[in-house]
């Protein structure tokens, strides 16, 4: 029997034993989580598909024909010094030059630093992706992508196992791009489900003017609270003549009280975008350079700021480009690292966040190791990602207090100490629930070596 097949008959088997809760003799419902790393984790998932040729290798464009310039485009993530050659071909800040790194030291110097991971099993699709990463089990699912996973996803494990149970609003999920992912908060699997999701956000849908959350913002009514009340009895009215009641409806399950925070907040951060004062990841006064990457995660530290999470995962989308333009790719992986820098930045500087923060970065998937025929306006050519070796390779950083991480380089180029799926686990673990998972349910294990 693969390996996979014998995970899921044994997921399915456990599944079937967590629907009825168990009480232990002290009175608990779950026996006690372990104890925890820090309090809150960053899980930055680079979607779209990233190279470890452009990445970890610093090859810039050494891979195209006839090209030999080498150099780091990631200064903010990775230790390495910039390219010196062939920069007037690409259009990194309105201009022909780098941005420079916001940080002082790059991440790969500030923890555990993973040059090899493994994308072990399953296609290396957008979806697969994406779910391998939030959910720690490989899936060669490829068809029906707005279906939720199959197994549950971190968001789910971290609101059921963690003691006490925490609500939505310590879970975040905020992405680039729509499609199949506003369906990755929770899955299919029983026992698990809308009810341990976590509350999802697309800043660029949501904030910006045009776009659809935008005028719904706008021309949303403001109810008094006569006219409240009056909605209520009529919804305890209807509850109490339907087989079901609206908590019972699928969807995110916020408290009246935190739903109010939730509408306050979206409203707060439409002003200050119409204001000017929303804050982004740029350095340069120059909204023309705003990527959907760096709009995501500029409402990725918009949430961090009021709510402070205890999970916030927020993804990438643009860098996959690299099918059609390679140059476009070179310039949407150089402003992402900015991001992640300007992130990280902004959380050293918070009360609350500062010290008591993890950020886990890895990308979705690799791409192949040679292009396909499509070349852009600089003659470069694309890559797509359809499942070869060079395409399973990936890399991952770890970052966070200097007690709490350690300062390390694990692996070289082309041998793996890590798996994708392991990501899953090693968060479980930085939040104290990873032993309250039941057996069977995941496929990777917690990177221990990472942690002092």
């Amino acid at each position: 029997m693969k390996r996979r097949q014998f995970i899921k008959k044994a997921g399915l088997t456990a599944g079937t034993v967590i629907t009825a809760p168990y009480i232990l003799p002290s009175g608990r419902l779950f026996a006690n989580t372990g104890a925890r790393v820090v309090n809150h984790v960053v899980f930055v998932l680079f979607g779209g598909g990233i190279r470890n040729q452009e990445s970890i290798e610093q090859g810039f464009i050494s891979n195209q024909p006839g090209q030999s310039a080498t150099g780091n485009i990631m200064r903010n993530m990775l230790d390495g010094a910039e390219p010196t050659e062939a920069l007037d071909v690409f259009n990194y800040a309105g201009g022909n030059s780098m941005w420079d790194p916001i940080l002082s030291t790059p991440l790969s110097k500030q923890g555990a630093y993973f040059k090899e991971v493994l994308y072990g099993e399953g296609p290396t699709g957008h979806y697969n992706g994406h779910t391998v990463a939030m959910t720690g089990v490989y899936t060669e699912t490829g068809l029906n992508l707005n279906v939720n996973p199959e197994f549950p996803t971190i968001f789910e494990y971290y609101r059921k196992h963690s003691d006490p149970a925490r609500s939505a609003m310590n879970a975040w999920w905020i992405s680039e791009g729509l499609g199949p992912y506003p369906s990755l908060n929770y899955s299919r699997y029983p026992g698990y489900g809308a009810g341990y999701g976590a509350n999802y956000m697309r800043p660029l849908t949501l904030f910006f003017e045009g776009q659809p959350g935008s005028r719904q913002l706008q021309d949303a009514i403001l109810y008094q609270p006569d006219d409240v009340a009056r909605i209520n009895k009529i919804k305890s009215i209807l509850d109490k003549n339907f087989d079901e009641t609206a908590a019972d409806l699928p969807g995110i399950q916020n408290t009246a009280d935190h739903r109010e925070e939730i509408k306050a907040f979206y409203v707060e951060t439409l002003e200050k975008v119409q204001n000017g004062g929303m804050e982004f990841p740029l350095p340069y006064d120059n909204p023309n350079l705003l990527t959907g990457d760096l709009v995501a995660v500029a409402g990725a530290w918009e949430v961090l700021n009021k709510f402070t999470p205890e999970l916030t995962v927020v993804n990438t989308t643009n860098l996959d480009i690299c099918h059609s333009n390679f140059t476009g790719y070179l310039n949407f992986l150089h402003r992402a690292d900015y991001g992640v820098g300007w992130l990280w930045d902004k959380i050293q500087s918070h009360p609350v966040l500062a010290d008591d923060t993890i950020m886990v970065c890895i990308p979705e998937h690799g791409r192949n190791l040679m292009p396909n025929n499509l070349q852009d306006g600089n003659g470069m050519l694309a890559f797509d990602h359809t499942s070869d070796a060079n395409s399973r390779r990936l890399f991952s950083l770890i970052v966070g207090p200097d007690d709490k991480v350690i300062r390390q380089t694990f692996g070289n180029n082309g041998v793996a100490t890590a798996e994708s799926v392991d990501i899953v686990p090693t968060i479980a673990h930085i939040l104290g629930f990873h032993e309250d998972i039941p057996n069977g349910l995941l496929n990777g294990r917690v990177l221990t070596e990472a942690f002092l």
